[in-house]
């Protein structure tokens, strides 16, 4: 395990169930989306182009959310093997101050510039 002290290691677990519970609310909330019915009218058809353009903006958030959520169940599970705050990639301890900002991260910085 990396050099996150125990307290730590507990901060960042809440954080997490938080953030999973968060998510999975969010998830649940935006699952009933509705086919944009056809007008006739004009602007009836401009509502209807901006109704489309939301609900594929709903949707690609609705994707972000799902990949955020199965990173938080696997920076969860980590937990359990005892490899939480370590690099998947390298193996390396991630900087505390990436798990404060991304408490799911699970790429050590240097690595995860090597994706992008």
């Amino acid at each position: 395990m990396s050099n996150l002290t125990p307290e730590k290691l507990e901060q960042f677990r809440e954080t997490l169930l938080l953030a999973k519970a968060s998510a999975e609310a969010l998830l649940t909330q935006t699952s009933n989306s509705q086919p944009i019915e056809r007008s006739g009218s004009a602007i009836g058809r401009l509502t209807r182009m901006d109704a489309i353009q939301m609900q594929a903006m709903e949707q690609m958030s609705r994707g972000q959310l799902q990949v955020r959520l199965q990173q938080i169940e696997a920076a969860l599970k980590s937990f359990d093997r005892g490899t939480y705050g370590m690099c998947r990639l390298c193996k390396e301890p991630i900087g505390i101050h990436r798990l404060e900002a991304l408490p799911e991260a699970p790429f050590c910085v240097y690595c995860q510039e090597g994706f992008e």
